[in-house]
């Protein structure tokens, strides 16, 4: 039973490496502020990118991500 209980239970958004497949998942967070972006511009952006194109995103979250990507050195619009 306890087998079945850890499997059911999912990692933590925060553990869950950018280049995951489910890294959108971290989307969220890392536009409130609660998760970080990776490290380096270059990364942050495709990380900013991805979340722009791959996670549904509210309107305010949406326009957040926008603001935050054009803060970021060479990261064009999504």
């Amino acid at each position: 039973m306890a087998v079945i209980a850890a499997a059911a239970t999912s990692a933590p958004d925060s553990a869950i490496r950018w280049d995951a497949k489910n890294a959108y998942l971290k989307c969220d967070g890392a536009i409130d502020g609660t998760i970080a972006w990776p490290s380096g511009p270059q990364a942050t952006c495709v990380a900013m990118l991805m979340c722009a194109n791959e996670r549904a995103l509210s309107a305010e979250r949406h326009q957040r991500l926008i603001e935050q990507i054009r803060r970021v050195p060479g990261c064009g619009e999504p």
